[in-house]
């Protein structure tokens, strides 16, 4: 099954599986389910990045939390995850995980855990217009999804077998002394066209937590500036901070790299990041021993 619901984040799309929202009926995990990653879900999340443009690449990595390390320089905040969980219980009762509803951080966690986990799965998604090839893919594993929007598009809603959404009552001059309210009310468009009482429930959503750069990155940014003057080769950068380190920072726009003489060179980016931090890597450490 699989359903949009529009305008009622408080309706709950699943019985069971992994959801976004905090409710009394979820057990809540303490981080997003690490899944390791299978071809398909691999292939939804480039679908994403092609989709938005973005310069990254899940082909290669094995987990779901390696996708926000290697790429989280797309991603407009960090997401906590946890190996703590067992995929039968997921399958079995409702859990809530911290997914913050921002995009696309919140469509690439939804596609990849339905894909990967091959659980019920609700999340946030305003890119669905665009993914309805993605959707169609998920729709054939026979899983119970639930795409939570605020975003309706007529032409491209015949992916979805059910859709929920909100009744808005938009005035005309001649409706304003009417007094019906539709506040507790949706329609329900199926097999069927129906419209029920639901009234409306506590929730809570998680909050986005701030992006974050590891140290490596960091101290590969600094020793190519205030070292290395800005410019190096790859070979003496990749020496004194690791290859990681420097792939990392490659890969996160803080510097580029010239094929025809295999120099690195720190970008604004990088520079803007070493004006903002105020101090070295290694006094952060000493700070942290202290």
């Amino acid at each position: 099954m699989l359903r949009l619901v529009l305008g009622r984040l408080d309706y709950g799309g699943i019985t069971t599986g992994v959801t976004f929202r905090f409710t009394g009926d979820a057990r809540a995990l303490s981080g997003v389910p690490d899944a390791r990653l299978n071809a398909l879900g691999k292939a939804l999340i480039n679908r994403v990045f092609r989709e938005l443009n973005i310069n990254c690449d899940s082909t290669h990595l094995e987990s779901l939390s390696q996708v926000f390390e290697d790429c989280g320089f797309a991603m407009p905040a960090s997401v906590k995850f946890t190996s703590e969980f067992n995929t039968d219980e997921l399958k079995a009762i409702l859990h809530s995980a911290p997914i913050s509803i921002i995009e696309p951080i919140s469509t690439i966690i939804g596609l990849a855990l339905a894909s990967s986990l091959r659980v019920n799965v609700e999340f946030y998604s305003d890119l669905w217009p665009r993914l309805t090839d993605a959707l169609a893919q998920l729709k054939a594993l026979g899983i119970d999804i639930a795409v939570h929007s605020s975003v309706f598009d007529v032409n491209r809603v015949f992916i979805f077998d059910e859709v929920i959404r909100r009744l808005v009552r938009i005035p005309r001059i001649d409706e304003l002394r009417e007094t019906t309210e539709f506040n507790s009310r949706v329609e329900v468009i199926g097999v069927s066209r129906r419209f029920v009482e639901v009234p409306a429930r506590q929730f809570s959503l998680a909050e986005p937590t701030e992006a974050w750069v590891s140290n490596d990155v960091v101290n590969a940014v600094e020793v190519l500036i205030k070292d290395l003057g800005g410019v190096a080769t790859l070979k003496a950068l990749g020496d004194l901070v690791g290859q990681e380190a420097v792939i990392k920072a490659l890969s996160m726009g803080y510097v580029v790299f010239n094929p025809s003489d295999m120099t690195v060179r720190a970008t604004t980016k990088a520079l803007t990041l070493i004006r903002r931090l105020g101090w070295s890597s290694d006094v952060h450490k000493e700070t942290r021993a202290d």
